[in-house]
């Protein structure tokens, strides 16, 4: 994940929350973790995010290309 790319992911989803100054990330090794937006991403902005590497969660390896509005967002350092 380039650094560029880290950032406007966190400015992609930080319009979705209620509280935009919140505590809105997690990490644990290598990935790093947003949670759940409070409001739906619509389809541009979803596909916006995986452009960018990141992900909501991984099938066989790879990312899924189905959006969940309950389900938070990580990429990998």
């Amino acid at each position: 994940m380039r650094l560029n790319n880290f950032i406007e992911g966190l400015a992609t989803l930080r319009p979705y929350y209620d509280d935009p100054n919140g505590h809105h990330i997690g990490a644990e090794h290598d990935q790093i973790f947003a949670y759940a937006t409070d409001r739906p991403l619509p389809r541009p902005d979803f596909a916006k995010m995986l452009g960018l590497g990141w992900f909501q969660r991984t099938v066989g390896g790879e990312p899924d290309v189905t959006y969940e509005p309950a389900t938070g967002w990580s990429c990998f350092t």
